[in-house]
């Protein structure tokens, strides 16, 4: 007879009977975030007096940015409204501001608000500057980049910490009472699976308890004791194959590939990203940093073809917009490279350190002996700085070259571009 085997597919969260159990009703019972949840801290002080607009919780997933959210509706005694801007849109918002003409106080929870778009943030501005609503935003990524300059004005983002396994040992002695009442045991023997359980929850709270919960509904009964089993641990796979250092290594692995011009290993590299857990909101900012620091002049529209690469990719979502996000990839490795601009900014960075130059008279705001360029077809040798500088030298490469061939016939005998 031939034994059937049950898998366990956590990400559907079949299992939230502890989970549910353990939902945090105070801040203390928020474990490993005591940077946010001490006495006195600012985001308590901003909570108990009910003295913000828009506050944002960043971190990873896992470490109590829901929970926090519905313990701080409890404590201003208001509700607390949860979307996510992966499945919502403008009508969405619609009907809460349609709401807030009802109720007062209401908290909008938006979980990964990252994405939402210029519009759809346009809306969340007008709710929180007509006091309608107090704004919760919660992202796995910095929303930093992603949010309109209006709404980080109004934003006070906190970070969120992946839970230390000090924090799950002491989660698992509460736990440890919602089992032996679940089980009906008076004794838990652990056995060593605490350990493993922690390496495999790797920072994330409701991994734990999820995976908690399995050892402990697989674990042997003796008596009225419950000795935690491991037996089906070997069958989960942590959520990310790879340590911090190996995420950049592989990061690092996929850059060396565009700057060296290889298409296929920046493929490669980009995806096993991907596969292994990488945000590909991370792995494009990245890229947008190559496309300066490697690509720049030598073909300047890179840095657009990037950027609305990232935007058609945060429109269409996964799994189509890997098409997109290979299609940057592939680009950029194939662009003739420059680093031109990157040394620039460094060299003049250095130059500052040890200079405080001086603005030449003729070309401050009360100008003496100042030139109009355009008095002079369009150009005219004259001082802008008071040394005889040279930051940026064009390179020979692509679009670059043209940039190298203009500016030494603009300025020959005056600045050395050779």
């Amino acid at each position: 007879m031939t034994k059937t085997r049950i898998f366990i597919d956590l990400s559907d969260n079949i299992l939230m009977n502890l989970a549910d159990a353990m939902r945090p009703h105070s801040f203390d019972d928020i474990v490993g975030q005591e940077h946010l949840t001490s006495p006195d801290v600012l985001l308590i002080s901003l909570i108990e007096s009910a003295s913000f607009d828009s506050i944002m919780f960043v971190g990873p997933p896992g470490t109590g940015k829901t929970s926090m959210a519905e313990v701080t509706g409890k404590q201003m005694d208001c509700p607390v409204y949860k979307i996510h801007a992966a499945v919502s849109g403008a009508a969405d918002l619609k009907k809460l501001a349609e709401k807030a003409v009802y109720e007062k106080n209401i908290i909008v929870f938006i979980d990964e608000i990252h994405r939402y778009n210029k519009s759809q943030q346009d809306i969340l501005l007008k709710l929180i500057d007509d006091r309608k609503i107090k704004l919760i935003g919660a992202s796995a990524e910095n929303p930093y980049f992603n949010l309109v300059p209006a709404l980080r004005s109004r934003s006070i983002m906190f970070k969120f910490k992946a839970v230390s396994d000090e924090a799950f040992e002491r989660l698992f002695i509460k736990a440890c009472k919602h089992i032996k009442s679940m089980q009906n045991v008076s004794e838990i023997v652990e056995n060593g699976a605490l350990k493993h359980i922690i390496s495999l929850a790797q920072g994330d709270c409701r991994r734990f308890l999820n995976l908690l919960e399995i050892s402990a509904l697989t674990g042997n009964r003796q008596d009225n004791t419950l000795y935690l089993s491991t037996k089906e641990m070997e069958n989960i796979m942590p959520v990310n194959q790879f340590s911090d250092d190996e995420f950049y290594d592989i990061l690092s692995a996929m850059i060396k590939s565009i700057r060296g011009s290889d298409p296929d290993a920046a493929l490669l590299w980009c995806f096993k990203l991907i596969k292994n857990g990488a945000a590909p909101e991370a792995v494009f900012r990245r890229l947008m940093i190559s496309a300066s620091e490697d690509v720049g002049n030598a073909f300047p529209d890179g840095q657009i073809f990037v950027s609305a690469c990232y935007n058609s990719f945060m429109n269409v979502g996964v799994p189509e917009g890997y098409i997109i996000l290979a299609h940057a990839v592939t680009f950029l490795a194939s662009c003739p490279k420059s680093n031109r601009s990157y040394n620039g900014y460094h060299q003049v960075m250095d130059y500052l350190k040890d200079h405080d130059p001086v603005v030449p008279e003729n070309i401050r705001q009360k100008p003496k002996g100042y030139k109009y360029p355009f008095d002079y077809g369009n150009f005219i040798k004259q001082r802008y700085i008071s040394d005889n500088l040279l930051f940026y030298k064009p390179s020979n490469f692509g679009f670059e070259q043209k940039i190298k061939e203009r500016l030494h016939n603009l300025w020959n005998n005056f600045k050395d571009y050779e």
